[in-house]
């Protein structure tokens, strides 16, 4: 049919088809356009509000907005989301109710229309399954010349259903990615870290590579090894274990910008850089697993000891094989002398068996008898109150500690750091693990009361001066011979108590002279039974 036209016919045709072509392309591109400069009720939700609010997932800076159409009429809320600082400094109760509740967050003014803010409210309200309502149609509403158009709605609304759900299906996914993502940064440095980290921590730590900004290495006060004196500062497997419920960014906030006030009198307004607080960090994670290094004391009695049994037996095989000295009298001198001293070691340390002189073992918290009961002039029966009644001492509970360090909460010596091992197993209802130091084979019956409110012993006869200790130790062997030998020298007290009538041949010995004083072991301390039942 083309072939038949003519030239001019031809010409015609193709401006008329560009003309169609022009303006359908026109037409497309502007609708196109329309479209997607159109933001819709969701895009506003992202831009004003995602910030601040949720739907269904909790509070954030702002309040959650599920079912906040059911709490607030549509005219305030139009007004609230337009304005929120109008309505709050005309003293609206609601509008000042909430900016109160959240902190007093302001709520920036937006500049949306009031039918694009109603379109918003209406996104939020398609979220609450609450107030979706089944529409009920009867033969009489129902207006079968409409039914294209209820198609059309039916239709529309059906997509924006299902562009809702794969929004929130796409924000779910999101959240989730986020959640590993905070999960895995929240984790232990100790499961990412590397070695060569770990060790730039420990020189730091230690000093072998100084500090930027004139700051003093950290064991210049924290010991990473264990030590049999008292620091008054935390070790660093200490502070590793308090900061061990941190995640690593607040343990590397903390050591750039501490809160204790020893931290800051030290760093004197100097600051560890970023880099460098990561590297102790790391350091500090690491030590949390191995604990602090523990150097072994060389076994010089052991050894003497060996050395002393080799000894004998080369004077002994000597003597009868090889007989490199020639004189026997030297070897039986070596071997008798040696024996002896075996002899006597051996017995020592038998007899000592059971016995734990001098003992003195690390507490869970840096506690110092002197600095309570010598400085601060604290009773011994305001914090051990059973020896007058009681076979225990007893070890006062965290509530008693409480008495005092509800108010007190820093030390001279410790700051704030022991203390608060305190609070944090009283807020926790957790009681401290105190490690007993005076403690007796379990044959033997011992009563503070029979000693204390009886006898009148004061606590020093059997602990030593405890008032002068930092660290608490066992004084006393606390050996059976050790206890014989006080109960021949202990007085016994015959006034005011049942001695007399119960002893009274003793009392008309000391009446008339024929003793001097009546001893414990007089009446029976030292009898068998009295201790070993």
């Amino acid at each position: 049919m083309i072939d038949n036209l003519t030239a001019k016919d031809l010409l015609v045709f193709k401006i008329q088809l560009f003309i169609i072509l022009f303006l359908v392309l026109t037409t497309f591109g502007f609708n196109v356009q329309t479209v997607f400069a159109q933001n819709t009720a969701a895009d506003h939700f992202d831009e004003f509000c995602a910030d601040c609010h949720s739907i269904g997932e909790g509070d954030m800076k702002g309040p959650d907005l599920l079912g906040v159409e059911q709490k607030y009429s549509e005219d305030w809320l139009v007004k609230f989301i337009h304005s929120s600082k109008t309505l709050i400094n005309s003293g609206d109760p609601k509008a000042v109710a909430t900016f109160e509740k959240y902190k007093k967050q302001n709520m920036p003014d937006t500049d949306l229309s009031v039918s694009e803010i109603r379109a918003l409210i209406a996104y939020i309200k398609s979220f609450n399954k609450n107030t979706a309502k089944k529409p009920s149609i009867t033969n009489d509403s129902l207006d079968v010349s409409n039914i294209k158009e209820i198609k059309s709605v039916i239709q529309a609304t059906v997509e924006e259903a299902l562009e809702a759900r794969q929004y929130n299906e796409r924000l779910g996914s999101i959240e989730k990615k986020l959640d590993v993502l905070l999960q895995y940064n929240r984790k232990s440095l100790s499961a990412r870290i590397t070695d060569e980290e770990i060790e730039k921590g420990r020189k730091l730590f230690e000093g072998i590579i100084p500090f930027t900004g004139n700051v003093p290495a950290c064991v210049t006060c924290h010991n990473t090894f264990k030590i049999d004196t008292l620091n008054w500062n935390p070790s660093a497997f200490d502070i590793a274990t308090a900061f061990s419920q941190r995640n690593d960014a607040d343990i590397t906030s903390l050591i750039i910008n501490p809160v204790s006030n020893k931290m800051k009198a030290v760093l004197n307004g100097h600051r560890l850089a970023d880099y460098e607080a990561f590297y102790i960090t790391a350091y500090l994670q690491s030590i949390e697993r191995t604990g602090l290094i523990e150097y072994k004391k060389l076994p010089v009695k052991l050894l003497v000891f060996i050395g002393l049994c080799l000894v004998m037996m080369f004077s002994l095989i000597d003597l009868m094989f090889t007989k490199i000295i020639k004189l026997k009298l030297v070897n039986i001198f070596i071997f008798i002398v040696t024996g002896i001293l075996i002899s006597n070691t051996i017995y020592i340390n038998a007899a000592n068996i059971g016995l734990s002189q001098n003992y003195a073992p690390d507490q869970p918290i840096k506690f110092s008898h002197e600095i309570h009961v010598k400085e601060n002039k604290i009773e011994c029966l305001f914090c051990h109150n059973g020896p007058e009644f009681s076979r225990e001492s007893g070890i006062p509970s965290t509530n008693v500690c409480m008495i005092c360090h509800n108010k007190i909460r820093t030390g001279e010596r410790t700051g704030q750091f022991e203390i608060n091992k305190i609070v944090k197993t009283f807020e926790n209802k957790i009681p401290i693990e105190w490690i007993k130091v005076h403690n007796l084979p379990d044959h033997v019956f011992f009563s503070h009361a029979q000693h204390v409110s009886v006898g009148k012993i004061e606590c020093r006869t059997c602990h030593g001066d405890i008032d002068e200790m930092h660290i608490t130790r066992q004084v006393s062997t606390l050996s059976m011979g050790w206890c014989v030998n006080c109960h021949r020298e202990s007085k016994v007290q015959f006034e005011e108590n049942k001695f007399y009538s119960e002893h009274q041949e003793l009392h008309d010995d000391l009446k008339s002279g024929k003793i001097r004083m009546v001893t414990a072991d007089k009446i029976g301390a030292n009898d068998c039974q009295t201790c070993h039942y």
